[in-house]
């Protein structure tokens, strides 16, 4: 990851945290707060599972080119 995408990254992470202080801030009581801080974290939980199913994806793909590689070398020797 070069240093453009981890300080665009970065910033995202800044106004998303800004943008959900101000909402939090904006509710009329804790009861809301806490609903409103569970449905966040849900959102994140998923785009966190959504991000390893793209991981384990990725790395059964390595895997497997790994493999074929080893299978082909062991074929020339």
């Amino acid at each position: 990851m070069g240093v453009k995408s981890m300080n665009r990254g970065y910033q995202q992470g800044i106004c998303e945290a800004d943008a959900c202080r101000c909402e939090l801030s904006s509710l009329p009581d804790d009861a809301a707060r806490i609903c409103f801080l569970r449905r966040h974290r849900r959102k994140l939980m998923a785009a966190l599972h959504e991000a390893q199913e793209k991981l384990s994806c990725i790395d059964y793909m390595i895997y497997e080119i790994e493999r074929r590689q080893k299978e082909c070398g062991s074929d020339e020797s």
